[in-house]
Parts: structure tokens; C-alpha cells; sequence
């Protein structure tokens, strides 16, 4: 069965269209809990099946860690969706159809190519109404007169209608600029909380928290706990599944510097400036050792040519940068 799941990811239809670095490969762990998933969905799987899966379980905590994901992406509302849009078949209709015997290879299929969907980020786009791609920005101006830059690799889903304005960001970051309207407050929906304001200029960046950063006005941030804060200019909080962090300062020249096509960073460990500049640029950065990523780098460079960025980074570091690919790139002491 694992083998069967390797052969699947490597035909599934959307490698075909998709940038090079949108589809990423299953680890040997990814693999082996997506065949276990669907070998215990059969009728037939027998006791010894099942008590070898508690063997593979056993053997480490990253088996139940990616066995878990896999049970939530099976329960998961966005990958539903994303299967009536993609085959107009609703999964269960594809699940009435199966003949017991076939209905473990059935379902390797549809997760293997669901967990590359969710990977890849091709769901949140076809949930879109804009979208940017790797090392791409775009501003765009709302029907209500506000605005919004999205950054490099974001997608975001637009909800003004009647006395309602918005968006939701399904991934990335994006800047707003929003006009005034003490009647219809507007309201940045992510996937752990809201951002409300009436009139101000502030960024929001999704991830495993949502990190916003206030420009100018006043706005308050809401966890799905039900609690709250209010940030005024110059300030940031970032909002958790465990609530909402204290409000802190920022430095607004760094914080909102993409938005003139720039990065800046003062005394920080490399790994975490590859990790930003990652985001801009098509394909993947490896730092090979742990000193190098622990390298403090200060420096101000521009967006347009992130291979640059890497040379100027490995002169810093005094690493060597060896390209394998257009779309791997190793940083080596």
C-alpha cells in the first residue's frame, strides 16, 4: 500500500500546472500514516493489521502525530470543498459507490493527493478571490473604497455584502488601509481570530498565529476564546488557539518595509532570515549545520533579486551556496 500512495503522488494531476515549489513530497512518516489510514478504512483489515498499526504507532511520536493529521484532513471541511470543485463528486457520494475490496486504494488516492492539496496551499486558492504568487505583490481596492496589499504567497477571500465588509485571509499577509465607516466596522477573518477596525492602516500575517501590526488608528483583536485587545499605532499582539498575547511595540519602519520591496534585519540567527526571505523566493533554501543558522546577520537588502540576497547572505556567513536545482538551494559552511 505504501508504494501504491507513491506511485499516486507522483501522477496527481495538479503537479501539472502547479509551480515547482507548490507541491511538496511526502516524507517516508507522511507516507507510511496516509497507507495505514486507508488500510484500516477497509472491512476486511483484520486484527493482526490492527496490531501492527499499534506497533507502528509505538515506535515513535511522530507516527501519531502524522496519523492524527491525517484522520483531521478526512474530516476536514475545506478538503470536502475542494473535492466537489475539483471533480464535482461530493466524497460521500465517492464513498457510496466503492466496493469494500477496493475501498483502501480509494482512499490512498484521495489523500495522498488531498495532503499535497492542503501542503501546497491549492485549496486556499481555489477558495481565493485574490491571490499572489511567490515573490509577488498586489494592492487592490475594495468596493467600499479601502484597501488591500497582499503579500508574496497569500490568498485571501472577499466579504462585503450589504451592511458587511471584510476579507478572510485563508493564507499570507497582506496591509490594510481602510476607510472610514463607523456604521459598518471591517473585519479580517483568519483561522484563529478576528482583526476589527473602523478607519486605519495595519498588516495581518497568518501562520500558526496571526501576527498584526498597527500602522496608524485604532483596532482590536479578538481570540476564539472570546477574549480581546485593542492596539493603537505602533503597537502588535499576535492571536493563538490559547488567546491573545499582550500587546508589545514595534519598530514600523522594519515592520511594513516589504511594502516598499524590502527586507531588513538587525542581529538575527540566519535560520531565521532564510525563513523570511523563503517566502519571496521560488524554490527552497537549506542551511545545512546548526552554527551556520546560528549566525547573527544585520542587513537591508531589496526584494527583486532574492538569488542576490543569498550570495550577499553567504558572504556574511562565510558559507558556500551550492544550487542543486532551480529550486534548491544549500547554504554550507
Amino acid at each position: 500500500m505504501i508504494e501504491f500512495c507513491k506511485i499516486i503522488q507522483v501522477v496527481h494531476p495538479m503537479s501539472l500546472h502547479a509551480e515547482p515549489k507548490s507541491i511538496p513530497s511526502l516524507s517516508k512518516t507522511q507516507d507510511q500514516a496516509l497507507a495505514w489510514f486507508a488500510r484500516l478504512q477497509d472491512s476486511k483489515a483484520s486484527q493482526r493489521d490492527r496490531a501492527e498499526f499499534a506497533d507502528w504507532l509505538a515506535a515513535s511520536p511522530a507516527h501519531q502525530v502524522a496519523y492524527d493529521k491525517v484522520a483531521q484532513l478526512w474530516q476536514s471541511t475545506a478538503l470536502n470543498v475542494a473535492l466537489r470543485q475539483y471533480s464535482a463528486i461530493p466524497l460521500p457520494q465517492r464513498q457510496q459507490k466503492l466496493r469494500p475490496q477496493r475501498w483502501a486504494a480509494a482512499a490512498c488516492i484521495v489523500l495522498t493527493g488531498s495532503w499535497l492539496l492542503l501542503a501546497s496551499g491549492l485549496i486556499e486558492r481555489w477558495q481565493a478571490d485574490a491571490v499572489t504568487a511567490t515573490g509577488e505583490q498586489r494592492r487592490i481596492v475594495l468596493a467600499d473604497g479601502s484597501a488591500v496589499t497582499l503579500n508574496t504567497d497569500t490568498a485571501l477571500a472577499f466579504n462585503i455584502i450589504g451592511e458587511r465588509r471584510g476579507v478572510k485571509i485563508l493564507s499570507g499577509e497582506a496591509f490594510f488601509e481602510v476607510q472610514p465607516d463607523k456604521t459598518r466596522p471591517f473585519i479580517v477573518e483568519t483561522e484563529q481570530g478576528t482583526v476589527r477596525v473602523v478607519g486605519t492602516r495595519f498588516s495581518v500575517k497568518t501562520g500558526d498565529a496571526t501576527q498584526v501590526d498597527v500602522e496608524s488608528g485604532i483596532v482590536v483583536c479578538a481570540g476564539q476564546q472570546g477574549d480581546s485587545r485593542q492596539l493603537t499605532a505602533g503597537q502588535h499582539t499576535s492571536i493563538a488557539s490559547q488567546g491573545v498575547a499582550a500587546v508589545t511595540d514595534i519598530d514600523a519602519g522594519r515592520a511594513f518595509v516589504w511594502l516598499k520591496g524590502r527586507l531588513i534585519f538587525q542581529d538575527q540567527p540566519l535560520e531565521e532570515v532564510i525563513a523570511e526571505l523563503d517566502r519571496y523566493h521560488q524554490g527552497a533554501i537549506v542551511i545545512t549545520d546548526a552554527k551556520l543558522a546560528q549566525t547573527r546577520i544585520t542587513g537591508n537588502y531589496k526584494l527583486e533579486d532574492t538569488a542576490a540576497i543569498i550570495r550577499a547572505l553567504a558572504g556574511i556567513s562565510g558559507a558556500r551556496v551550492i544550487n542543486l536545482s532551480p529550486y534548491l538551494t544549500l547554504l554550507k559552511s
